[in-house]
């Protein structure tokens, strides 16, 4: 047999599979389907579905499991199918196996999940091995009973002795059919649940439903249209109860097909239930709804088989039975809704009765001890309770009113508030108890500034109620006192430290936040002055911070003074809250010793009096040291050294915004480096290209030409190539000094000189290589005598000539190199040296194109070059590398220029003792 043949074989076999599964299914779910309309026993069909399963799947057993309570998953009844082989296992085993997997996987099964166990035994609990084992089972199916998000129970098929061959069709049938069973369960539940609520309705609900039993019942075995079929559909017979109410006549229908005679689809409905009558040899029956003369009538057809090739059908009219029912669902559905509205209204009733009975207890309990408990709580409150008449005079008052005022309660009566309060308060507090004694109307929360017996102020807050008596006549007023002065002084304080917070988050860097905290302090506390020291980079002294606040311009002096200051640890004010981390009061700074208070002396000039040091603190480090003056001696006020401290206690934002600062430098910095790094790139391609192309050149004209050439003529290209190479290899020095002088490894090498030979050879060099396009001219001007004394071991300049020869040469030769390249041809450049007071100052004058001024801010950056070079060549790191010399020499450079008639360049360079460089050298590394 050819490939071709097995493969028709193969799915001819799957197709009569699929056909006989569907054939049964119909069957089965038309059985379950008669259970549903309460036909058959469910029970009955359930069992009998099991075996159809067992047979027809062709496996050892099938179990069908009931819950009746969906929530848990656990399974309440069993309707089986189980085949046993006494000499392996038992019924009982099988069925408790079945039940042991059921539970274990209900979780599973109640999501709708189906399970399929085959070769995954080894992965299963020890304990269900076992079972599997002793039952020797080898393929376990179970399908969840699951219809509208309910789970109903499960089916399990089950193969002993060998695997079962799962096949899609059998997956699918077994589904199709647990989707039938659940609904069949699902509609007995609600069936019964209904059945059950029925129960407990009305005696004449109950009548009324066995009167319309009883007309159905009457109604049933009258049909009102009696027809045959036969298997293709033909109609032979039709007999109605009622011709005259038929639309169609009998002779229209008679050996007409059904399609011809009814609707689609319920011409559908009959043919197909007429080949399950003639099939199955059972009764079948569906209802249908038809609109006839406008009208829609619902009807029940029987199809009964009454030949071997045809059956009849049996038409009954159940409009008024289905319109009953309907009827029946909405009474019962108003029924519910009243009764569960009757039941709300009187569980609502009940709740507040009970109510009312507890708060009628509550208030004659509170009735029964009310003046014991007022009295008690008038003795004990923290807060001064009152009455006053209708005049507003106090008639009573607690004992609490002694420590708030300083007033025994005796004195308190037969006084008004008005004569309590401060005097400028006086008449407003009167003002405003005659308002309320002519409103009589309750008030709380009302604050008033009171006098106490000592002569403090007391803030205090009232409220009050009206009192009257039984007739309805105003008698007064009742009410509580409470002293809010310390809330009062709490709330101040948070204002303050929110306007400071606020500012301080508005403000730019770290120093404008210590001038925003010394400006908040000083304006709400009453503070003159106020600076700030903040801790070097190094950590060794406290400096002076730019931030500073004073409400007088005459403190100029006081300022310069401080600025050039610098403080120890442990040294003066600041230099003692620093290490203590603690505030400091001095009541007169005037009068202190120099050694408590440097400024003693300056500060009794200008009047400074109290002094007070605060430490801003940030993760137990001292950010900075907050000094605050007055004009007046004032005495240790620790209030409000504590409302500073607590200001100052926002040393976390203040040291953001010092860290917020230094990441806007390195953002600057890293931008400065960005466009370094492309201005070197464009740099190097650009001067690069042009000796790369000469050598190029001149390589290849010597390769191909020099056979023919002079020696001369070789030579002149030879001289190219290597005038080129040293402009690359100046270029490339240029930049690994400047490399080495950003990397800190550019040392300074002093030793003795002779200036005017090493000037005068630098400018014949540079003449030469100039091939006398311009002028160079080398002076020399006066010695300065005075002063020739040398300090041995240090870094003091000296008039010994010791210079480092190669940081000078970079200088000269870039500055002098510049002169002649942006002068024209035929000018004058010239190199004067000059000897003054333990310094030389060299000046390079040239009559060249000159500087614009807005050039001159960046000269000295890597790479910049003015914008009036023109096509002249340059890298722009000339003047950067003498700047990086001369800072290493700890020389100065000052530019003069002015485009179109020259620059001069005037550099100031210390002359060194090389001994002592040497040993400086030494302790730097």
């Amino acid at each position: 047999m050819s490939p071709d043949h097995l493969v028709i074989d193969l799915i001819n076999r799957q197709w009569n599979t699929e056909c006989y599964l569907l054939t049964i299914q119909v069957a089965m779910i038309n059985q379950i389907a008669q259970a549903v309309k309460g036909k058959l026993v469910l029970e009955e069909v359930l069992k009998t579905t099991a075996s159809q399963l067992q047979e027809v799947l062709q496996v050892s057993g099938c179990v069908i499991f009931q819950s009746h309570q969906p929530q848990y998953g656990l399974a309440s009844g069993v309707n089986e199918a189980i085949t046993s082989n006494g000499e392996r296992q038992d019924l009982a085993h099988l069925k408790s196996a079945c039940t042991d997997f059921y539970n274990y996987y209900h979780s599973r099964l109640t999501k709708g999940e189906l399970v399929i166990l085959q070769d995954e035994w080894e992965y299963l609990p020890s304990i269900l091995q076992d079972v599997a084992r002793k039952c020797e089972l080898y393929t376990m199916l179970m399908v969840p009973l699951w219809h509208q998000q309910l789970y109903l129970g499960a089916i399990i098929l089950y193969q002993c002795e060998q695997t079962w061959e799962l096949m899609h069709q059998a997956v699918t049938f077994v589904r199709e059919i647990a989707d039938h069973c659940a609904i069949a369960l699902q509609q007995a539940e609600l069936e019964q649940r209904w059945q059950i609520e029925l129960k407990k309705r009305c005696r004449a609900q109950s009548e009324l439903k066995a009167s319309i039993a009883r007309n159905q019942a009457l109604l049933e075995v009258i049909p009102d249209l009696i027809f045959r079929v036969r298997r293709d559909g033909i109609c032979v017979d039709w007999k109605a109860a009622k011709e005259e109410t038929m639309p169609i006549l009998a002779s229209e229908i008679i050996d007409k097909h059904v399609h011809q005679v009814f609707p689609k689809q319920v011409a559908g409905l009959i043919w197909h239930y007429v080949e399950l009558a003639l099939e199955s040899n059972s009764i079948q029956s569906f209802e249908c709804q038809l609109w006839l003369k406008g009208k829609s009538r619902h009807f029940e057809a029987r199809i009964v088989k009454s030949g071997s090739d045809e059956a009849a059908v049996i038409v009954q009219n159940i409009t008024e039975r289905v319109e009953a029912r309907i009827t029946l669902e909405q009474a019962n559905d108003a029924l519910e809704a009243r009764v569960e509205e009757r039941t709300a209204a009187l569980r609502e009733a009940n709740h507040i009765l009970r109510a009312e009975i507890v708060e009628r207890q509550r208030a004659e309990e509170q009735l029964r001890q009310s003046e014991e408990r007022f009295r008690n709580l008038v003795e004990t409150s923290s807060d001064w309770v009152w009455e006053m008449d209708e005049n507003a005079i106090y008639t009573y008052a607690s004992p609490k009113v002694s420590s708030l005022l300083g007033y025994e309660p005796h004195e308190i009566i037969g006084q008004t508030p008005s004569e309590l309060a401060t005097p400028e308060n006086s008449q407003y507090v009167a003002e405003i108890f005659a308002e309320l004694v002519a409103s009589q109307q309750p008030f709380t929360c009302w604050e008033n500034t009171n006098l106490h017996k000592d002569g403090h102020l007391v803030i205090l807050e009232g409220s009050g109620v009206p009192i009257f008596d039984r007739l309805g006549k105003f008698c007064g007023y009742r009410g509580i006192d409470r002293d809010i002065t310390e809330r009062k002084r709490a709330e101040e304080q948070l204002r303050f430290l929110h306007s400071i917070t606020q500012a301080l988050f508005q403000s730019q860097d770290f120093h404008a936040a210590l001038s925003v905290a010394l400006q908040k302090v000083c304006e709400a506390t009453g503070w003159d002055l106020g600076e700030a020291w903040v801790p070097k980079a190094d950590g060794s002294t406290l400096e002076c911070s730019p931030a500073w606040f004073s409400k007088t311009e005459n403190l100029g002096n006081f300022r310069k003074a401080s600025e050039e200051l610098t403080f120890a640890p442990g040294c003066d004010l600041p230099g003692r809250v620093w290490v203590s981390k603690q505030p400091e009061w001095l009541p007169d700074v005037s009068r202190e010793s120099n050694h408590v208070y440097l400024r003693a002396n300056l500060a009794q000039k200008i009047g400074l009096k109290a002094g007070l040091g605060i430490p801003v603190i940030a993760n137990n480090i001292v950010l900075a040291v907050l000094v605050f003056y007055m004009f007046e001696t004032r005495p240790e006020d620790v209030g409000l050294i504590e409302l500073i401290s607590a200001s100052t206690e926002l040393g976390l934002m203040i040291q953001r915004k010092q860290a917020e600062g230094e990441i806007r430098k390195a953002l600057v910095r890293e931008k400065e480096l960005t466009e370094l790094k492309s201005r070197f790139i464009t740099m190097t391609s650009h001067e690069f290209r042009t000796p790369l192309t000469t050598i190029q050149s001149s390589a290849e004209l010597i390769e191909h030409y020099s056979y023919k050439w002079t020696e001369e003529k070789k030579l002149t290209h030879l001289y190219r190539i290597q005038s080129s190479v040293k402009y690359m290899t100046k270029l490339l020095n240029d930049v690994l000094i400047i490399g080495r002088a950003e990397a800190g490894k550019l040392k300074l090498n002093p030793l003795p000189l002779d200036l005017e030979r090493f000037c005068g050879d630098l400018v014949e060099e540079l003449q030469f290589n100039d091939t006398n396009q311009h002028q160079l001219i080398f002076k020399i001007e006066g010695l300065d005598q005075q002063d020739s004394e040398v300090i041995e071991y240090s870094l003091a300049p000296t008039k010994q000539p010791c210079l480092d020869e190669k940081i000078l040469r970079q200088i000269l030769e870039n500055l002098l190199g510049n002169a002649i390249k942006y002068s024209p041809r035929g000018s004058t450049v010239e190199l004067t040296l000059s000897y003054r007071k333990n310094n030389l100052v060299f000046k390079i004058i040239d009559r060249g194109i000159g500087i614009p001024k807005v050039d001159l801010p960046l000269l000295f950056e890597s790479f910049h070059r003015a914008n009036n070079v023109g096509t002249i060549a340059g890298t722009g790191l000339g003047l950067a590398i003498v700047k990086k010399c001369l800072d290493i020499h700890k020389g100065q450079i000052e530019v003069e220029s002015e485009v179109g008639f020259g620059t001069t360049f005037t550099i100031t360079l210390p002359m060194y003792n090389s001994l002592a460089t040497d040993k400086a050298n030494v302790q730097t590394n």
